[in-house]
């Protein structure tokens, strides 16, 4: 090192260790950087378009031997979206859809987009009391996904997420079937970024608890009859039976508009029971899904069956003949 600079550094000694020292030397984490990032470049685009936001995005990458070629084979994609599908649709009461967008290399990386009914744009309303990015259906239940599959990571008290664990059973399933790991990054319309995996870990603790608490995991089919007395958008109904309490009966994505129901119309449906797994010593929790409507046929006619119908006072004066 040439003298001079060596003064400078002497010279500039005590700031160069205050600086140092006022450094965050915290690790961080790929999703901090990213976070960070995708915050200032929409911090910046904000001060030319205020109304502007980031597309939302689930980024789900495979790893293993059938994901090797950057491809997806339909058998896979039948296997492991559709329950992915079913266990967003079991973790909230909003109505949410996923959508594949694009299917890229890495291993093989599917770019999927959450979009909620009735939610239209990725512009999110800062102006009505503040509310934030988590007011969003589709940020509240992409991160009930993450945090319900983060929870089986961590071999956690999953009693929050019973209803999503047939789902994410079968998508265990399915990874184990194609020899696949996988992990999920939640890229959210402000910027936050978030990622958590389904390891071994998390896979074996799944295997556990079906064992272990089976009735969670085989849901139990039932009629019900009685008045619709809530619709909610969300997708869900209120059904009063005529000798029972009221149940709320939830819906899958877009199905609680198909059925067209009308408040105080009497109805008969077959639903699914799923059973929550609960704490120790908890009361047992049943969410009631939509299956399909009751087929109900009127008899006709009772064939080698003969029907009379009779009038109380005929059948008095009658009597009172023959004796």
């Amino acid at each position: 090192m040439s003298s001079w600079r060596q003064r400078i550094l002497d010279d500039r000694r005590g700031d160069l260790d205050a600086w140092l020292a006022a450094e965050d030397t915290t690790e961080r984490t790929e999703d901090d950087v990213d976070s960070e990032q995708r915050a200032n470049w929409l911090s910046a685009v904000r001060e030319w378009d205020p109304e502007s936001a980031l597309p939302e995005e689930l980024v789900i990458r495979l790893f293993g031997g059938e994901a090797g070629s950057g491809g997806l084979r339909f058998a896979v994609g039948n296997a492991l979206l559709k329950p992915l599908q079913d266990g967003v649709t079991a973790s909230s009461d909003e109505d949410v859809e996923l959508e594949l967008v694009g299917v890229s290399a890495g291993s093989t990386v599917l770019h999927v987009r959450p979009v909620a009914e009735g939610q239209t744009s990725t512009v999110d309303s800062q102006s009505d009391g503040g509310e934030g990015e988590e007011t969003r259906p589709t940020s509240r239940v992409m991160n009930s996904l993450l945090d319900a599959v983060g929870t089986l990571e961590a071999e956690a008290d999953v009693s929050e997420w019973t209803p999503m664990l047939s789902s994410l059973s079968r998508v265990v399933s399915a990874l184990d079937k194609f020899d696949l790991s996988m992990q999920l990054r939640w890229l959210d319309g402000e910027g936050r970024v978030r990622s958590t995996s389904l390891t071994e870990t998390g896979r074996g603790y799944l295997r556990e608890l079906r064992k272990s608490h089976g009735e969670a995991f085989a849901p139990v089919r039932r009629s019900i009859s009685g008045l619709v007395t809530e619709l909610k958008l969300s997708g869900a109904a209120v059904i009063k039976p005529a000798a029972s309490p009221a149940v709320t009966v939830k819906f899958e994505p877009g199905e609680i508009s198909a059925v067209g129901w009308r408040l105080g119309e009497h109805v008969n449906l077959v639903v699914e029971e799923r059973r929550r797994i609960t704490r120790r010593g908890a009361r047992p929790v049943i969410d009631l899904v939509y299956v399909q409507p009751e087929e109900f046929t009127p008899v006709e006619e009772l064939e080698g069956v003969e029907i009379a119908l009779r009038d109380s006072d005929n059948r008095g004066q009658g009597e009172a003949e023959s004796g």
